[in-house]
């Protein structure tokens, strides 16, 4: 069954929802004559189907289209799961696959099936896209019920475990003999009789939808349960109205019920105390520099935040989407949720988080890696800080997610998520070179290298920039330019006579070091 929680909100193209196997053959069911069909109680999910001709073609946790003749050669290559469609002749065999499997017969051709299920895909995946925006745009459960109906055919509602109605789409046809609620109020019988039924209350523990019986409200319902802090909460109902609810619709509907239970949270989750008290003390340290930091700090301690412990810090660069329908409150409470010792807040038109990792129990890899999905498929770009120890360093962190997230955008706008130790040396040379261009700063004989080999078309800076990287090993350097080690001595002795130097100064050598580094960014910049 598929997640209960959204892993990524699809808000772009190319993100595909995958199908459950009992989904696609009941789709194709209702369009193809089905010859045969077997092993479709399995728990994985496929992505857009590929056609497999002619020896080639074939990739795993996909649907894959394929004629009778060729599902042998097709056997040896399956090492993983997948998804078969085989269209098979008047008198031809096959061997059953252990995979997922419908037959088809050659009355349909594989373009027509194939295109068939991408406008399948495309159905579930729009409706997908539609859900994310509503999730990200500060809207209701309702909204999110209402683009539903036309993929269930069939009226929704959200209940409280004490019966509390949330929100419905489509109810307004059934009869009112049939409501769990009417004009008059909760119909108490049925509350009363569900109560005391059996199945009903076991509902409460199922990690995956489940059919129960109408037989005291009158109306079959599939549903799932919506939790918080690991706790059900509501249910996600399903309503037999007109339309039979079939197999396939579980797979959707706990798919459905995955973004219900991250929109109810965010609607139903109020700061606490102590949540308001640490968002303003950590506000406090951003934008007041002046700020009494032994206040700070035992502010901080009292409140659990120890001196002790590490911290991390990450900032989401949230005015790279549209910020007037996107809700910061529902990004900054789901990270809340997720990172119960986290701190996350609105600063400077970016979202701030700070983490206590020593709280969280965990380390700066484990929050990223919690992170990935949601930062990438969210459209966000994210700056990690390095992870330390105390209070001190908590607006230097800042400091440092900042300069990851900007120096990380500049360098490599294609990356979501860059973290400071990976452009802290470009920091450094930024730094350095505010005030003069790099080849004011570098070596200034390795200007006179470079004229020369500009001038004589020889390879001095290739030589001494390889010699450095290997660490001064003339070996390792001379195979790795292609000469013999006595050129490259010879080379070599050139390059000190140019630079006057005997290469044996560590802080020379650092200095060579960081020059090159220097041209290399100005030429960038050029």
């Amino acid at each position: 069954m598929l997640r209960k929680k959204p892993r990524h909100l699809s808000y772009k193209r190319g993100i595909t929802l995958k199908l459950s196997a009992v989904l696609l053959s009941e789709m194709m069911n209702k369009e193809f004559h089905v010859i045969s069909q077997g092993n479709l109680d399995t728990t994985e999910s496929f992505l857009r189907p590929f056609l497999y001709e002619d020896g080639s073609g074939f990739s795993t946790g996909h649907i894959c289209l394929v004629r009778a003749k060729d599902t042998e050669s097709l056997a040896s290559q399956l090492t993983g799961p997948v998804f078969l469609i085989i269209s098979l002749r008047p008198g031809e065999s096959f061997t059953t696959p252990s995979h997922p499997y419908l037959v088809l017969d050659t009355g349909y051709t594989l373009s027509r099936i194939f295109n068939f299920i991408q406008d399948l895909y495309d159905t579930f995946d729009t409706w997908d896209e539609r859900l994310s925006t509503i999730l990200l745009s500060n809207g209701s459960v309702r909204d999110l019920l209402s683009v539903s109906l036309e993929i269930f055919h069939n009226p929704l509602c959200v209940i409280g475990l004490d019966f509390t109605p949330v929100a419905n789409a489509g109810t307004e046809g059934i009869p009112e003999k049939y409501h769990l609620y009417s004009e008059d109020g909760l119909n108490i019988e049925y509350v009363n009789a569900l109560a005391q039924d059996e199945d009903y209350t076991k509902m409460l523990d199922s990690d995956v939808p489940v059919f129960f019986p109408g037989y005291i409200t009158g109306l079959n319902t599939l549903n799932v349960n919506v939790r918080q802090d690991g706790h059900t909460t509501h249910r996600l109902a399903l309503i037999e109205y007109e339309h039979p609810i079939e197999n396939g619709n579980g797979y959707l509907l706990a798919h459905l019920g995955g973004y219900v239970e991250y929109l109810l949270y965010h609607e139903q989750a109020p700061a606490s105390r102590q949540s308001d008290a640490l968002h303003k003390i950590l506000l406090t340290v951003l934008s007041d520099r002046t700020a009494d930091y032994l206040d700070i700090s035992q502010r901080l301690s009292a409140l659990g935040w120890s001196t002790q412990h590490d911290y991390l810090c990450l900032i989401f660069q949230i005015t790279y989407l549209d910020q007037k329908k996107i809700t910061t409150r529902a990004i900054c409470n789901y990270l809340e949720k997720q990172f119960p010792y986290s701190c996350s807040f609105l600063f400077k038109e970016e979202i701030v988080t700070y983490f206590n990792l020593s709280r969280l129990d965990m380390d700066e890899d484990t929050v990223a890696g919690s992170l990935t999905y949601f930062i990438r498929d969210s459209f966000l770009k994210a700056g990690y800080s390095r992870p330390m120890q105390g209070h001190m360093n908590l607006r230097r962190q800042y400091i440092q997610a900042s300069t990851a997230l900007d120096v990380g955008s500049r360098k490599k706008p294609y990356l979501w998520i860059h973290h400071f130790n990976n452009v802290a040396l470009t920091y450094i040379l930024e730094q350095s070179t505010r005030r003069l261009p790099g080849y004011m700063l570098c070596h200034d004989k390795l200007l006179d290298l470079q004229k020369i080999d500009r001038e004589q078309n020889t390879e001095y800076m290739l030589t001494l920039r390889t010699y450095l990287e290997e660490n001064l090993n003339a070996t390792q350097a001379a195979s790795l330019l292609f000469i013999h080690r006595s050129t490259f001595l010879y080379r070599l002795d050139k390059i000190k006579n140019i630079l006057d130097s005997g290469l044996d100064d560590p802080e020379e050598i650092f200095y060579l070091n960081l020059s090159f580094r220097l041209l290399e960014q100005e030429e960038e910049k050029n």
